[in-house]
């Protein structure tokens, strides 16, 4: 019997929301003074029943100024064909009232149109940035709401969507294969997009229902998920032909079987989906290494970009094939992690030493007297660099030291790398920093920023015989130095 009412109510609660759809969905209004625009409008409006919502308005004039009202204090109720919002607290008398149903000015109702209005009581609104939210919102056209509040977002070619931005989420997130979008048609869901759940703190867990649905980069970085950096796969080492559409991983049969779909090419920021394309770890009579003049005859995996040709080349641009190593990195991995966009040192560049300031303080934590530096890669953002340092000898032992830098010249943490030398008297440096040509510096292929701000650096370490492929994983204020693998470079075939 009780089976019997839930499925009833829950028939009778469906039925009631796939009424609201005529509303739900996002909203857009640009705010025109002659022909500049000074200000835009997004509007997410989401049924919870035919006389009940949730919304979130952002408007963001052109300075960057920006109003947000939603509703974090709890949903609004339909009063005739309108919604009422009053500000929550006593500090402020303002009301914005969203008219489903608003009229143009021959009195005939406006189509896929809703009317956003403000009233100032006593005093003056929240937020005095001297912006009216008043304005015809017409609705986006490419974003529907499921009946379960989950908003989704249109594919370009009209084929499939993506969960999006605007929706309800909390607690447990579980993506559909598909969902019934606009006029009953039904859509494949594709994934999930960057900003989903830039607002869902509330969110625990995600779950995908197919492996090709894809949780896009950072997606979950902002959200209540729990991170576990031991427990989240780790991104491959890899390289491309000279299309650079394929990438192989080189390896042997020790390797653990990757998951066949769902993996991303990161180079740099840059990400691009791709998929497993072959396996020749157990083919004894192929190489195993970097092979550029042969590349099919690599011992390893190998993966291809899904992307189209324009965005491969955008991806990397500027850089030929030989000159590149990037990583095949698995979905978790992706969605819990960030990729800012920074710039690095590449031959035949000028070398920069690193801040006088930044070589001191490294040199007093070390207590060791400094023999060169070099910036290896920087931040757009000028938030943060990658500083090399390498010591004088001492004790017979050769001393580098990667030095993550903030801004301000604060030293977020380091991490050091030793070897033993057969004299302590020998004025070359070990790593080379110093050496003016290809291999002094090594590239850094990508940055990664968890969920916390800290990050991992994904290092490709060049000489003329083989490339040492490792990562610097921030831990507090130390770099744990993770060894991943180190190529034979083939010459001659």
């Amino acid at each position: 019997m009780i089976k019997k009412v839930f499925l009833t109510a829950a028939l009778a609660l469906s039925c009631a929301l796939a009424a609201a759809q005529d509303w739900g969905g996002r909203y857009i209004v640009e705010f025109m003074e002659g022909e500049q625009s000074e200000a835009k409008g997004d509007l997410y409006l989401v049924p919870l029943g035919p006389d009940r919502a949730e919304f979130y308005l952002s408007v963001v004039r052109k300075d960057g100024a920006q109003i947000i009202y939603d509703t974090a204090d709890g949903p609004v109720t339909l009063e005739g064909d309108r919604f009422i919002w009053r500000y929550p607290g006593p500090d402020f008398d303002y009301t914005l009232t969203i008219d489903l149903r608003p009229e143009a000015n021959a009195g005939e109702p406006m189509e896929n149109t809703v009317k956003v209005s403000e009233s100032v009581g006593a005093g003056a609104p929240p937020y005095n940035i001297d912006l009216s939210p008043d304005g015809f919102y017409r609705r986006d056209l490419n974003y529907f709401v499921a009946p379960n509040g989950y908003m989704y977002h249109i594919a370009p070619d009209g084929q499939s969507c993506n969960l999006a931005f605007g929706g309800i989420y909390s607690g447990v997130v579980d993506l559909p294969l598909k969902v019934q979008g606009p006029f009953g048609r039904m859509f494949p869901v594709a994934g999930i997009e960057q900003d989903a759940f830039t607002a869902s703190r509330n969110l625990t867990q995600v779950s995908i229902a197919g492996a090709e649905q894809r949780v896009a980069p950072g997606a979950l970085s902002f959200t209540g998920v729990p991170y576990d950096w031991a427990a989240i796969g780790k991104p491959l080492f890899a390289y491309p032909d000279k299309s650079r559409t394929r990438f192989a991983v080189p390896g042997d049969t020790s390797l653990q079987r990757p998951e066949n779909g769902s993996q991303w090419v990161v180079f740099k920021q840059n990400l691009a989906p791709c998929s497993l394309s072959g396996d020749s770890r157990a083919d004894e009579e192929r190489r195993l290494g970097r092979v550029d003049q042969d590349f099919g005859s690599t011992r390893g995996l190998f993966y291809n970009i899904l992307s189209p040709a324009e965005e491969v080349k955008a991806m990397f641009k500027g850089y030929q094939a030989g000159e590149i190593e990037a990583l095949i990195a698995p979905p978790d991995f992706v969605a819990f992690h960030t990729f800012p966009s920074f710039g690095r040192w590449k031959f035949p560049e000028r070398e920069q030493d690193a801040k006088a300031a930044v070589v001191r303080k490294v040199a007093a934590m070390y207590g060791r007297t400094p023999m060169y530096s070099r910036r290896a890669a920087w931040l757009r953002d000028g938030s943060a660099e990658l500083d090399i340092v390498e010591f004088e000898h001492k004790g017979h032992q050769a001393m580098v030291v990667f030095a993550w830098v903030g801004k301000d010249g604060d030293i977020y943490a380091t991490a050091a790398l030793t070897t033993e030398i057969e004299s302590e008297f020998e004025d070359s440096g070990v790593w080379n920093v110093d050496d003016e040509g290809t291999y002094g510096i090594p590239d850094v292929v990508s940055i990664a920023l968890d969920p916390d701000g800290y990050a991992t650096i994904f290092l490709a370490k060049n000489s003329p015989e083989s490339i040492n492929c490792f990562a610097l994983h921030q831990v507090g204020d130390k770099f744990e130095v993770i060894d991943f693998d180190q190529w034979y470079r083939f010459i001659d075939i």
